[in-house]
Order: structure tokens, then C-alpha cells, then sequence
């Protein structure tokens, strides 16, 4: 089994898939090349964030990063699933899928990828974005002793307390400009507290193992984080022979 990915981010998105994918499937091997993907691996490439993943073909030789990843399938036929990861920002859900959905059909009828292919397509919506998922870790207080030294307990809680409501749900105040970034600010500020950091050129925290388990954790005892829910989903279903 091959996977691709094409992931939202530069930064981030490419290190922390690749450990939660390392953490859900065992021997799975990274590659960096196309004709590299033979059995049991997974090629990720970044997006370098939306639009740049699905249009703006002047910075990419005409074609989106998208449409190259559907030429590489189409060119070696050795992929079995293909995710493509992007945030939905301050859009809704269904809005950002319906967008993604008519760029892939667009380019899938320009490229000539019928539906007879093998390949099967996800369109993972990161809803709102990725530091959305990591802050459905609730296990963080139980684990480590809070320093004092955030905004956490002071202003971030109060305003939304993800421990006990879905981060999917949560708005973001009028002074910040969008809701990812408030996100973002929030699992700085929470990880902060208990002595742990996150910055996007260092995701480390949220690459751990034990992180990544509390995730899947609430996905499975509550009905939040239902957008990564869809991926774990996935995933549990084509890990089994």
C-alpha cells in the first residue's frame, strides 16, 4: 500500500504527519520521488499553504502543486491512496470540501484520471487548522505541573475552555485577524503552561507519540475533533489486511 499526501503548510504539516503516520502504521517508509514509492510508503509534499496547493500556476510552472501530484499518479500508477490536507480557516467545513472537490474532479477530467483507477481520493479538512486538532489534548494537566507562566488560566480558558468543549467549535475574539491564528496563539499559550512549546518551524510536542494518542483518545470518547476523526477513520480502516 502507497500513500500520498499533499499537506497544507511548509513548516509544519509535512513534520507532524509524518509522525503520526510513523506512530499509526508500522513499517512504513518515507520517500522523497515518485518512482521511489514501491511498497509501503508514503511520499508527503508541502503545500506551502492554500491557494498555493490547488491554483496559482505562475509560481509552479503552470501547474498547481494539485495538479502535479495527480500527474505523478497518473505517470507511475503506484499510489493506492491519495490525501489531500488543508485547512478550512475561517470557512466552513462543507464549503472548503465542496472547493477542493470541484478542483480535483477539474483537474481529474483535464489529467484523464478515470474512476476505473484503483486510486481511492480523501479531502481532509483541517477544521479550523491544524493547532485546532492539538488542542483537543486533554491530558496535558494530568501530566505535567502548570508553571504560571502563560496566559492560559488567565485569558485563554475563560474565553473557551477546550479541555471540556470541542476545539472545532471554538470563534475567535475581534482582535485577532483570523481564526487560525487565534488558534495557534491558544496552543502556544496552553503548552506554555505546562511547560511545553510549540512553534510552527518546531512542532515537536505534537509529533510525540503520547500526544498523538490523547488525540485519538477524545476522538473516541467524545464527538469532538470530528474533522481529524474522518482521517483516523481512514486510516484505521486501510491499516487492516
Amino acid at each position: 500500500m502507497n500513500l500520498l499526501f499533499l499537506v497544507e503548510g511548509g513548516k509544519t504539516e509535512p513534520k507532524v504527519y509524518k509522525a503520526w503516520l510513523t506512530h499509526f502504521f508500522s513499517n512504513i517508509n518515507f520517500v522523497d520521488k515518485p518512482e521511489d514509492m514501491t511498497d509501503n510508503s508514503c511520499r508527503i509534499i508541502a503545500g506551502n499553504g492554500y491557494p498555493n496547493m490547488v491554483s496559482s500556476p505562475k509560481l509552479y510552472g503552470g501547474q498547481s502543486l494539485l495538479e502535479q501530484c495527480l500527474l505523478d499518479i497518473k505517470n507511475y500508477n503506484n499510489v493506492d491512496h491519495f490525501f489531500i490536507c488543508i485547512d478550512s480557516e475561517d470557512d466552513t467545513y462543507q464549503d472548503r470540501f465542496a472547493e477542493i472537490k470541484v478542483k480535483l474532479e477539474e483537474f481529474k477530467t483535464k489529467l484523464g484520471i478515470n474512476e476505473n483507477q484503483l486510486i481511492q481520493f480523501h479531502i481532509i479538512i483541517q477544521h479550523c487548522c491544524i493547532e485546532t486538532w492539538a488542542l483537543g489534548n486533554a491530558d496535558i494537566p494530568n501530566q505535567y505541573i502548570a508553571k504560571g507562566n502563560s496566559e492560559f488560566f488567565s485569558n485563554f480558558q475563560p474565553y473557551y475552555d477546550v479541555l471540556v468543549n470541542d476545539p472545532e467549535k471554538m470563534n475567535y475574539p475581534t482582535s485577532y485577524p483570523t481564526r487560525a491564528r487565534f488558534h495557534e496563539k491558544y496552543l502556544k499559550q496552553y503548552l506554555r503552561e505546562f511547560g511545553l512549546s510549540y512553534r510552527k518551524e518546531k512542532p515537536r510536542a505534537i509529533e510525540d507519540k503520547k500526544y498523538f494518542d490523547a488525540l485519538i483518545k477524545r476522538c473516541e470518547l467524545t464527538n469532538h475533533l470530528l474533522s481529524l476523526k474522518y482521517l483516523l477513520d481512514i486510516w484505521e480502516k486501510i491499516s487492516k489486511p
